[in-house]
């Protein structure tokens, strides 16, 4: 038994859709198909964490009908390092002169709008879900937690389950190139520890 750790389907924002929102991007027709072909790669689960944006909801439901279950809810959502506001209304191509902006800086204390945040807050949800599993690891050794989240949240987790380390600068530089030359694709999963 083990804890699964899946990102969602394709989304609407993957596909340089117009969203109107971090939390409310959709998935795609072919999102909602990828999210039903999952269940033949995952055991029956025990447990479901999603994180508050639709698309985890959305990528789990299959599973949650199946096996019969609710998804518990924890702060995992994607790193939302542009404003909301900002953003609204946006495709992937319009928001990309702000991301190279956001990126260039390397900055991990950085903070786009009172509605964003610093990649240090990214780095500290992430420490924040460790230290959950490890807490409930024990729990998990007869039984099959699924996970699902999202691709830059779930980057820097395998980041640091490989090789834990600081915050810094050096680390959301390796982190970008990452998740531009190594990205964790749609439902996409891997096993903690």
């Amino acid at each position: 038994m083990a804890i699964y750790l899946i990102r969602h389907a394709e989304s609407v924002g993957n596909v340089d859709g117009q969203t109107e929102s971090h939390a409310s991007i959709a998935l795609t027709e072919l999102g909602h198909l990828q999210a039903r072909q999952l269940l033949a790669q995952l055991p029956k689960a025990d447990h479901v964490i999603i994180s508050p944006f639709l698309r985890t909801l959305q990528t789990a439901q299959p599973l949650l009908d199946r096996d019969q279950l609710s998804a518990e809810i924890l702060p995992i959502e994607e790193f939302s390092y542009l404003s909301d506001v900002k953003c609204k209304g946006t495709t992937l191509s319009q928001r990309k002169p702000w991301v190279d902006a956001y990126w260039q800086l390397a900055d991990v204390d950085y903070v786009d709008a009172s509605d964003a945040e610093s990649f240090r807050d990214l780095y500290q949800r992430v420490e924040a879900l460790f230290t959950f599993l490890d807490r409930e690891q024990q729990r998990y050794l007869d039984q099959n937690l699924m996970v699902f989240s999202h691709g830059q949240f779930l980057q820097l987790f395998k980041m640091l389950m490989t090789e834990p380390q600081a915050v810094s600068a050096e680390l959301m530089q390796a982190f970008r190139h990452n998740m531009l030359h190594q990205p964790i694709k749609n439902t996409e999963f891997f096993i903690y520890k």
